[in-house]
């Protein structure tokens, strides 16, 4: 009797985990204090809310720190499947913060908008927001790569907010070099634009992480590939029924298969291991489970009856 499963996570993928949450703590805690300094000493709005998007990286970095060496975690009799669901937790806890940094960047922005604005030197805080930039943009390609590499939806995430801190820092330094030579107003503006950026990504990350945590069912286009797959493996006559819903990050299948119903018990275990084996190899599936069901045998005997040899002898011409 099984109460958990006994396969752990490989070394590699816990190496390659490490790095990225190195990568993501050290980056982020470096750009938040280089902004800070930045944003107070020049009076940007732009720089500003690029900084306290960076407050909230430092804050979803220990998150996801927390989150992820929870999810590394072997199964146990609490967890028999492992702790990997804990990932989109995590997930929805980036947004949040993402979404904090896009609100208290957007008051910020309304206050100098209705205020006086005023032309902001584009010396140090350009070079700030341009070294940013290339740092975000680094971070979001290792994150990236180590995320699809260990399929691993959380840095996933945590990529895509790498992106959009490069795109938003660009954004700052346009915003101040325009309040220099086009308008004062230019700044603000662009602080506001960067806001709203903001809580786009942060919608868009926790309405995925919320499906995520809530079963949502896999799209028709993955229902039809994983059918094909199935019914590629021989002896399978149909697949007539296939559940797909996400169980954290990842699908768990429940397949209704219709195979001969004359075949050997030993045959049919045999083809639901090889479904088994075949959809385990997906990064994107976590546990599968196969119902294999006759498709033309005769009919078994009632229950208030006891089974006659005519019974059995149709069954095996």
């Amino acid at each position: 009797m099984k109460w958990f499963e006994d396969t752990i996570q490989d070394k590699e993928t816990t190496r390659q985990m490490y790095k990225a949450l190195a990568a993501t703590f050290i980056g982020n805690l470096l750009l938040a204090v280089g902004k800070w300094i930045a944003a107070g000493r020049s009076g940007s709005a732009a720089l500003h809310a690029d900084a306290l998007n960076s407050v909230s990286d430092v804050l979803y970095s220990l998150t996801l720190i927390i989150g992820l060496l929870i999810s590394i975690k072997p199964a146990d009799i609490s967890h028999p499947h492992g702790h990997e669901r804990f990932e989109p937790i995590v997930g929805l806890c980036i947004s949040c913060s993402m979404a904090w940094a896009g609100i208290m960047a957007l008051s910020e922005s309304v206050s100098k908008i209705l205020g006086t604005a005023v032309p902001i030197e584009p010396g140090m805080p350009v070079l700030v927001l341009i070294a940013s930039a290339a740092i975000k943009c680094a971070m979001f390609i290792i994150i990236r790569n180590i995320a699809r590499k260990i399929s691993n939806r959380a840095l996933d995430t945590a990529a895509k907010d790498n992106l959009m801190d490069t795109l938003t820092s660009a954004a700052a330094a346009l915003g101040i070099l325009l309040s220099k030579f086009i308008h004062p107003l230019a700044d603000p503006v662009a602080g506001l634009l960067l806001a709203l950026w903001i809580l786009r990504t942060a919608f868009l990350a926790f309405v995925e992480n919320i499906n995520y945590l809530t079963g949502h069912g896999a799209s028709k286009e993955t229902l039809d590939e994983l059918k094909a797959e199935i019914e590629s493996v021989p002896g399978v006559l149909s697949v007539h029924q296939l559940f797909a819903e996400y169980v954290g990050t990842k699908l768990r299948l429940d397949i209704h298969i219709d195979l001969d119903g004359d075949m050997h018990l030993t045959r049919v275990h045999a083809i639901e291991t090889e479904i088994e084996d075949k959809m385990a190899r997906r990064p994107d599936i976590d546990h599968v489970f196969v119902h294999a069901e006759p498709a033309n045998a005769s009919p078994y005997p009632t229950a208030d009856r006891q089974p006659s040899e005519d019974d059995f002898s149709s069954r095996r011409k």
